[in-house]
């Protein structure tokens, strides 16, 4: 589990390699969250909604217990497909469908005012957000997000891939948001990771080793891990 403290009211781009772990990062914060008792959106893009439960549940998050309750899914991942789950996932209030971009933060507001308490939103991932709508689309939707997250939710994780966008849409992006963590392997393919910034934080350029590992009890859980 990770034991990090994030600021409330901020937006937070998280920028790692593919396979560095960044969704599994995402979900230790999310469970961290739950157990807290907060409300959790996580918003599905690079992966179904069942994916996404799967991955919670082997964290050992409890999905059926708070599903629609204190934890909700917006599946966007599914118009991408061209056809959204209708067998595999509970289709309710928890799982909120959108086909395309602004209806994100249309149901994130939903939610919010439906469970009226802050919200914790996780969007993995805007590297495949810029693959399916223009650049300029996706900048002034992060932009307008992370506004309404500083003035109306909690807090905000944005994933993106590293190496994958130019130098100009990272800076803008970086610009933006309020905090950025860095998720790379080191010349030993060993994790590591950083805060380069988190707006009114004073921060380290430190690398700290983290490892995903594979705890067995009963059935598998998947744990994060600080080393």
């Amino acid at each position: 589990m990770i034991k990090a403290t994030f600021p409330d009211k901020s937006s937070i781009i998280m920028v790692g390699s593919p396979g560095i772990g960044l969704l599994e990062f995402n979900v230790g914060i999310a469970k961290s969250y739950v157990e807290n008792g907060d409300t959790v959106i996580f918003v599905a893009v690079d992966l179904t909604p069942s994916d996404v439960l799967s991955s919670m549940g082997s964290f050992g998050i409890n999905v059926d217990e708070i599903l629609g309750r204190s934890l909700f899914i917006i599946d966007y991942h599914s118009s991408i497909l061209g056809s959204f789950e209708s067998k595999d996932t509970k289709q309710g209030g928890e799982v909120r469908q959108v086909s395309d971009i602004e209806g994100i933060m249309f149901n994130v507001s939903s939610i919010a005012n439906e469970t009226a308490k802050p919200v914790h939103i996780f969007l993995h991932s805007l590297s495949t957000l810029f693959l399916y709508n223009q650049s300029n689309v996706v900048l002034k939707f992060f932009q307008i997000s992370a506004s309404r997250i500083r003035t109306e939710f909690g807090t905000g994780f944005f994933t993106i891939h590293d190496g994958v966008h130019d130098e100009k849409t990272m800076n803008h992006l970086m610009a933006i948001a309020d905090g950025v963590i860095e998720l790379k392997f080191d010349d030993n393919l060993n994790r590591r990771m950083r805060i380069r910034h988190m707006r009114g934080y004073p921060t380290t350029s430190q690398w700290i080793p983290f490892e995903i590992k594979q705890i067995f009890k009963g059935e598998r859980a998947s744990l994060l891990e600080w080393k």
